[in-house]
């Protein structure tokens, strides 16, 4: 026969207080004397007793539950990102509800409101692009949200992440160092990311120590990379090297050289953006610039945690991104 779970009575019970104490013990309050905790403690974990959530968010107004929504589950950044929002609020008995938008605005409106609807407190929202109405609804409720993947000190929203504008001009810069004045970007839909638009913005403020710089737009996928390359190769075939926007482009940019009967580096040079697991894996290893995705989950965790603890104010805080060099883009000698 299943196991009979004990009950708060129970737990009051065994270890010999008032329910209103195992109370306060569930919920952290201070005002608990150590010897007394550690006992409902110990009887909670004999009795395998769980603090029933509906009725402690009845009992405090609190259901110390943070929403995510992100665009998609498919780029190992983003789930990296997710596990350290998760660790650092588990560490707080604060749980994480997370949602998929697709880069969809009604998507991510309907996805908040069935998210508020659950008793999210707060709100993590990837990017500076979101609906009015979506913003609106959030501020009228007075519910905290901070965008991440973004830096941006002179917006009136917390901003809790990387500058993609300085990331992808510091990849151009890194590129024309190594000798390479002849240069294809390329990069997801703009209409669905204002990351890749930042990020275009940054490459091009770099374009003047290159001869040429091209863009390609194509799906944000593997084969999107690899039918980017027949663009590159047609717009400007003496391109010797290609920066992608995501590792995911980078990968399908090696098949399609490949298929042309290109290598890398040795014929074109190839840089991502992400530094996904298995960048450092592939032949050659992959060169790319590293996003804080763990330390940007952590990061806005625990600012929203202390905003809905004690209202410390959401503050923009700018993270930083590397370069990771490895082999896939060569040195090309400077002609005297």
């Amino acid at each position: 026969m299943r196991k009979k779970i004990g009950r708060i009575r129970d737990v009051a019970r065994e270890s010999g207080v008032s329910i209103a104490t195992v109370s306060r013990v569930m919920n952290s309050n201070s005002n608990v004397k150590p010897e007394t905790r550690q006992r409902v403690l110990e009887a909670t974990k004999r009795l395998d007793y769980v603090p029933n959530p509906a009725a402690r968010a009845l009992t405090t107004k609190r259901t110390q539950t943070i929403a995510a929504i992100i665009p998609t589950i498919e780029n190992s950044v983003f789930a990296k990102f997710v596990a350290a929002i998760e660790q650092a609020m588990s560490k707080q008995n604060y749980s994480l509800v997370l949602s998929v938008s697709n880069a969809d605005d009604a998507l991510e409106l309907a996805a908040a409101e069935k998210l508020l609807a659950m008793g999210a407190e707060g709100f993590i929202l990837s990017g500076r692009d979101h609906g009015d109405i979506l913003i609106n609804l959030l501020r009228r409720r007075q519910i905290p949200f901070a965008f991440t993947s973004v830096f941006d000190p002179t917006s009136d929203v917390a901003t809790i992440g990387y500058d993609n504008s300085a990331l992808a001009a510091s990849a151009i810069r890194y590129l024309a160092e190594k000798g390479h004045s002849e240069i294809v970007v390329v990069h997801g839909p703009l209409v669905e990311s204002d990351r890749t638009v930042a990020r275009k913005v940054g490459a091009i403020s770099a374009g003047h120590l290159l001869n040429r710089l091209g863009f390609v737009e194509t799906n944000l996928s593997v084969a999107g990379g690899k039918t980017a390359v027949l663009e590159v190769l047609a717009i400007q075939p003496r391109a010797t090297a290609i920066l992608c926007f995501s590792d995911v482009l980078a990968l399908g940019v090696y098949f399609g050289l490949g298929d042309a009967g290109l290598h890398v580096p040795k014929d074109v040079s190839v840089m991502g953006f992400d530094n996904l697991d298995w960048s450092k894996e592939i032949t050659p290893a992959l060169t790319t610039i590293n996003l804080p995705a763990r330390q940007m989950g952590t990061a806005v965790a625990e600012q929203l945690m202390r905003t809905l603890e004690d209202g410390t104010p959401l503050v923009s805080q700018e993270l930083n991104g590397t370069i990771i060099e490895r082999n896939s883009v060569r040195i090309i000698p400077r002609q005297k």
